[in-house]
């Protein structure tokens, strides 16, 4: 699928480029809304990516002039513009739907598929061809269940073949299809990466599956009986997802996270120069100096950095940004407090560009953390990090009783014994007076270093000092010395538990299908079950059936989420399930209503990725805390 990005900030247009290019996307880039038209004018794209502020014309004037062309191909806004008069600009000037910057690339790519599909309405996620299966949500091919290795353009191929069985493609309307305007390829090129596809379809048992059709071009093989072999998933259908595939979700962090780095080392001084122009345009403004042209400048510079930071990564820094905008658009005159208010926040953001890129978390952390996904339905790994050999007998004897796998080392070893064997979890003991400061480093470790290891603590140390420092690196349960063995391993299960909680089931009830394929987007990686509808008449039908640990309930539906929430609680069975809500609407009448209707939690969109995984993971934690008191008091 082509997709035309017009994006004048060089560094946030690579950075979206290579999230695109990863997810087998061709693009093409425009740095000028005059070149993006022209290109939009002159090629078929499925999709424009279009930031609203663009030198020459702007996103909003793009968006009509196309429209007024006939040409209704979807339009995704890119604005850093956070109000809703600025949305339904943007959506009347014949946008199809906006993102605001800084903006999760996840929360990006389940919009630009939402978008595809609404053009498209019969296009499905997942195809398949024989013994080949393409899901495009994972960007996962399959042969006879093994995962097929092809490039980005082998990919695009087989994609474009499957989706368009009975249509025959010339070289040339390859070459317009998924090579970008940028590249440049000659007729061969064609040839060179069919040839490659085919080989490794043979290899993998696929004999065949591309045919040539001499004098016109390359097809997807048909049946003899002319009908295509291909099956396509019902698009009405919101499927289920089985268990997660990490490898694949993983694939191109590493490749993402290089090229982020390197494009920010390129491009830092640039973002510092408008840092630099912020800082000049506040000292005339202290001067009573500032005029409107500085001022408008200097509102342009942090509007721009708004949405260039936070593709870097940098929230917090997007964010100060766009206070100090506020402050410019409201004009050069200004009271006192706002002008050192703006000092404040200038200095803050210089503050913040000075932490280090965020990156993925280091392989050997991902490659831990798909290994305990593995271990839920396997044995739990305990490592025991102790010198006591007669306590560690015991506990692994214990362990073993409860289905544990327990194994112990020395402090000294417990790094290596990580990387290597992946616990669950982490039994660490400070009982002894050369280890406490060491233990307590390699805590900190495993809670902040992208580990994510819940660690248990047992010492003969009792002060609450100590336990205090103990509970801000991290660890779960401090166990006092002398412990039973029995009693720890109790609490090792308690924490196992804990950690189950990724894998609870959370069914979802919104009408709007494209915000359930956010939803899913969001929620699939970190394992959870997912049961998503858009039909309320079949709601009751389907709790029953799915059994969910949490529901997820939008406000504004053909029959009322207030409604449904009220049914679940009048119902004994149905009464303590977790309940969260999720809309648009901000006011007091609307959050008072939701929550005298039984709610537990209330998240208002759009949806920030870490904080509703927040809310879960506290939401579900909390039931399961409370389910565990209920049980100790029967």
């Amino acid at each position: 699928m082509k997709i035309l990005l017009v994006e004048d900030d060089q560094a946030a247009a690579e950075v979206l480029k290579n999230i695109l290019t990863h997810q087998h996307y061709t693009v093409d880039l425009a740095a000028d809304g005059e070149t993006g038209l022209s290109l939009a004018e002159m090629f078929a794209y499925d999709l424009v990516l279009l930031d609203v502020m663009l030198p020459k014309l702007d996103g909003l004037t793009f968006c009509r002039q196309l429209r007024a062309e006939k040409n209704d191909t979807p339009i995704l806004l890119l604005t850093a513009l956070d109000n809703s008069t600025s949305k339904v600009i943007g959506l009347d000037a014949g946008a199809n739907d906006y993102v605001v910057k800084p903006f999760e690339a996840n929360e990006l790519l389940a919009r630009i598929r939402a978008l595809v599909r609404q053009k498209s309405p019969a296009l499905s996620s997942v195809i398949e061809a024989g013994n080949v299966r393409l899901d495009s949500t994972s960007s996962n091919v399959t042969c006879n269940g093994q995962i097929l290795r092809l490039t980005a353009k082998e990919y695009a191929l087989l994609e474009l073949f499957m989706r368009n069985s009975h249509r025959i493609f010339s070289q040339e309307t390859l070459l317009d299809y998924l090579w970008s305007s940028e590249e440049m390829p000659l007729a061969n090129t064609v040839r060179a990466h069919i040839k490659a596809l085919r080989q490794k379809l043979k290899q993998a048992g696929a004999n065949d599956l591309i045919e040539t059709v001499h004098g016109q071009g390359y097809r997807l093989k048909l049946e003899q009986n002319g009908h295509s072999q291909v099956k396509l998933s019902a698009a009405t259908k919101l499927e289920q997802p089985t268990e997660v595939d990490a490898t694949v979700v993983d694939r191109y962090q590493p490749q993402l996270s290089s090229a982020l780095a390197d494009i920010w080392k390129r491009f830092q001084p640039k973002y510092s120069d408008r840092i630099t122009i912020l800082e000049q345009n506040i000292t005339a403004l202290l001067a009573n100096t500032l005029t409107e042209e500085q001022a408008q400048q200097a509102q342009a510079s942090a509007h721009q950095l708004i949405g260039s930071l936070g593709s870097f990564g940098f929230l917090e820094a997007s964010r100060l940004c766009r206070e100090i905008e506020k402050i410019f658009r409201a004009g050069v005159k200004q009271s006192r407090v706002e002008v050192e208010r703006l000092s404040l926040l200038i200095v803050a953001l210089r503050q913040e560009l000075q932490r280090p890129l965020a990156i993925a978390p280091d392989a050997g952390a991902k490659r831990c953390h798909r290994q305990r996904f593995a271990n839920i339905k396997q044995q739990p790994y305990l490592l025991i990090v102790d010198l006591d050999v007669q306590l560690s007998q015991q506990l692994i004897q214990e362990a073993a009783i409860w289905g544990i796998q327990a194994f112990v080392v020395t402090l000294t070893e417990a790094r290596v014994a990580i990387a290597q064997k992946c616990p669950d979890v982490v039994l660490l003991d400070l009982g002894f007076s050369n280890s406490i400061e060491s233990g307590l480093e390699l805590l900190a470790e495993l809670t902040t270093n992208n580990w994510d290891v819940p660690v248990l603590v047992f010492s003969a140390h009792e002060d609450f000092a100590y336990r205090l420092k103990v509970a801000r690196l991290g660890g779960q349960i401090f166990l006092h010395k002398p412990v039973p063995p029995a009693s720890v391993i109790a609490a090792v299960i308690q924490v196992l538990q804990r950690s189950d909680i990724v894998h609870a089931k959370i069914m979802v009830v919104d009408d709007d299908p494209q915000m359930l394929d956010i939803l899913r987007t969001l929620l699939e990686p970190w394992g959870f079950e997912l049961t998503l509808l858009d039909d309320c008449d079949r709601f009751w039908e389907t709790l029953n059936a799915f059994n969910p640990d949490l529901l997820i309930l939008d406000v504004q539906m053909p029959l009322s989420g207030i409604e449904l929430c009220q049914v679940v609680r009048n119902d004994p069975y149905w009464s303590h399930l977790p309940v969260m809500f999720l809309s648009v609407h901000k006011d007091a009448e609307t959050v008072n209503r939701v929550f005298a209707g039984g709610a537990d939690d209330y998240l208002s969109k759009p949806i920030q990725g870490p904080e509703l995984i927040a809310r879960i993971m506290n939401r579900l934690e909390r039931t399961l805390t409370s389910n565990s008191a209920s049980s100790i008091t029967r």
